[in-house]
């Protein structure tokens, strides 16, 4: 067996990469093969999730039910594995592959449009407090 040696530094940056990568992609609670739906259920934190038609995911396409039967999550939820057939899924990769094709597209945009349209600023937190003294946001001039 191969040893390592890292330092503390090292140590401390890759706990630092692994925590903001578990704030930046899905990861499961769990994760079941749905026999009568031939699709793959996803849990994920905080106890929302997606059932994924197998079909969807191409390293699955020629696995039979019972190996199916036989998938494993990871500890951290990051990956889904199949040790017998030495498959290893990224959940994260899974479902940001099948969303386009489970949500239409114009969905999609509608809610990172939403998104946008929420952000905060400065700049417009003053805006907004100056107009509100001027009993609200100005009309726009018909040109």
């Amino acid at each position: 067996m191969t040893r390592y040696n890292i330092t503390d530094t090292e140590y401390a940056a890759a706990l630092e990469a692994g925590r903001r990568a578990a704030e930046s992609e899905f990861r499961a609670q769990a994760a079941t093969y749905l026999p009568d739906r031939d699709a793959i259920e996803v849990i994920t934190i905080p106890n929302g999730g997606f059932v994924i038609p197998r079909t969807l995911i191409g390293v699955l396409q020629d696995v039979g039910p019972d190996d199916l039967r036989k998938m494993e999550l990871w500890p951290d939820g990051s990956v889904i594995e199949i040790e017998d057939l030495d498959i290893h899924i990224s959940v994260d990769g899974m479902i940001k592959a099948a969303l386009p094709v489970l949500v239409p597209s114009h969905i999609v945009a509608g809610i990172f449009a939403a998104f946008g349209g929420a952000a905060k600023s400065t700049a417009k937190a003053r805006s907004s407090q100056k107009n509100g003294k001027k009993g609200g946001r100005p009309r726009k001039v018909a040109a």
